[in-house]
């Protein structure tokens, strides 16, 4: 049960003090970087409309997926840390207990179910900049940050980015996903021939 009304002038002031608390946690640019989660707030925009979801929790959802990135399970943490911040902040238990829910199933390795609206949504768009022309940037963006040989883009691809679209929740995802696995189909494709032919010229 709902503890208290939403208080949309409470959301409205302190937008700009929790987008700048959120991106404080990010490098600017980065497979996570803050333009990761600029993109998947869009995409979540995009995605939460067609399917009904709050707007408001979705948004800080988004806003608040990613800031416990380097924690081993950084979508439980980064849950955690959105519902106490977002308490502190006054808004009331319900509304922080939505944005905690939405959270948590977000990431591929967690193994939880996206259950509410919400959190299809944030998983949804979460996989989704995962994928296609974006997702081999991001691919590329963190073999560079760990020191990965090229074989490690294709793996990745083949591994783990072609398995998301059967992971889609929502009907607007899945209709907006085809396009960007043929374009990972085609990457991986071309990627594996040129390290073939790379590899029998030695």
């Amino acid at each position: 049960m709902r503890s208290g009304p939403f208080r949309n002038d409470l959301y409205k002031r302190l937008l700009p003090s929790i987008e700048d608390l959120c991106r404080s946690a990010f490098t600017e640019i980065g497979s996570h970087g803050w333009e990761h989660t600029i993109r998947v707030r869009a995409l979540c925009s995009k995605i939460g409309r067609e399917e009904g979801a709050d707007p408001k929790v979705l948004d800080m959802a988004a806003l608040f997926h990613d800031t416990m990135r380097l924690d081993e399970d950084h979508a439980l943490r980064s849950a955690e840390f959105a519902f106490t911040t977002l308490s502190s902040m006054g808004f009331d238990n319900y509304f922080c207990a939505k944005v905690r829910e939405a959270i948590l199933p977000h990431s591929f390795s967690s193994g939880r179910l996206a259950k509410t609206a919400e959190a299809q949504v944030l998983a949804d768009a979460d996989r989704l900049d995962a994928m296609g022309a974006m997702g081999i940037y991001r691919t590329i963006q963190y073999n560079l940050e760990q020191g990965y040989p090229a074989e490690r883009v294709a793996q990745h691809i083949r591994e783990k980015l072609l398995k998301l679209e059967g992971l889609l929740y929502t009907i607007t995802a899945k209709r907006m996903v085809r396009s960007r696995t043929e374009i990972l189909e085609l990457y991986l494709r071309s990627m594996e021939e040129e390290l073939f032919d790379a590899s029998i010229s030695k």
